[in-house]
């Protein structure tokens, strides 16, 4: 009998996602891009299911999930309607699912950070509406507010889910701003990978104000259209990620890490 070769190929288990949920994906992913905040009401359920061309059972069913999430609430009555009342999106219900990173890979998701993050920038600079901007803007306003909150010892972990929300809105409308659709679903999907690591990272830092003043400095640079100013503060708030997960996670930085651009400091 015949010896049979061992196979070079890993497949993955395949993931099947309910109609229901993708379409609670659709309207988690346009909270947290900014485009429904807290206290707004979504379309009607027939505007709704028109939009998202599903059936309305199936988007009562999204509806149901948000609801027992916490995310939205149905209000009855004339002026009620469906509502957004949280930003603070759980890992199941923001995007289809993604395999957890290994510790071993988040170097690696770092590395394509640092390597993709500043060129989208400079490109945003470049074709950034006012309406981009604005929502760069928003997004800074909610991390200022979160850092203003008042707090006792370490960082609570509403707090850094608020944080988490505000960088991964300003990173959204940064990559929007390039006009390029390509480039806001890698960014979406990197944002998604990076989420966990992320909030646990922000709960390690010395001073929670600091997030806040990397965003305004990421957005001013933008505002300036210097590409210098704006690598400069990118990396910045790229590296202060980076030195608050190594604390989190007590990993040394990889070899690779260190050939890749830094933030140069300027007095």
């Amino acid at each position: 009998m015949a010896r049979v070769k061992p196979t070079r190929f890993v497949f993955l288990p395949v993931q099947l996602v309910r109609p229901c949920k993708i379409v609670a994906y659709r309207i988690t992913e346009a909270i947290r891009a900014g485009d429904v905040r807290i206290g707004e009401r979504l379309p009607s359920e027939q505007n709704l299911s028109e939009q998202l061309g599903v059936s309305r059972p199936t988007l009562r069913e999204a509806i149901k999930l948000l609801a027992q999430a916490g995310i939205v609430q149905v209000v009855a009555g004339s002026a009620g309607g469906l509502f957004v009342i949280s930003e603070n999106i759980p890992p199941d219900l923001c995007g289809l699912p993604l395999p957890e990173p290994p510790l071993e890979d988040i170097d690696s998701a770092m590395e394509a950070r640092r390597l993709f993050e500043p060129h989208v920038a400079r490109m945003a600079a470049l074709h950034a509406t006012p309406a981009d901007l604005e929502r760069m803007r928003s997004a800074v306003h909610l991390s200022e507010q979160t850092s203003a909150l008042p707090r006792h010892g370490k960082i609570t972990d509403e707090v850094a889910q608020n944080m988490t929300v505000a960088s991964t809105r300003f990173n959204i409308a940064v990559a929007r701003a390039t006009q390029n659709s390509v480039i806001v679903q890698m960014m979406e999907v990197m944002m998604r990978r990076m989420e966990a690591v992320r909030v646990m990272a922000v709960r390690e830092l010395p001073d929670i104000a600091l997030s806040t003043q990397t965003l305004a400095k990421s957005l001013g640079a933008i505002e300036s259209g210097d590409p210098a100013q704006i690598d400069r503060a990118t990396l910045e708030r790229i590296e202060i990620l980076e030195a608050a997960w190594r604390q989190v996670s007590g990993t040394p930085l990889s070899r690779r890490m260190l050939v890749l651009p830094v933030a140069h400091k300027t007095a």
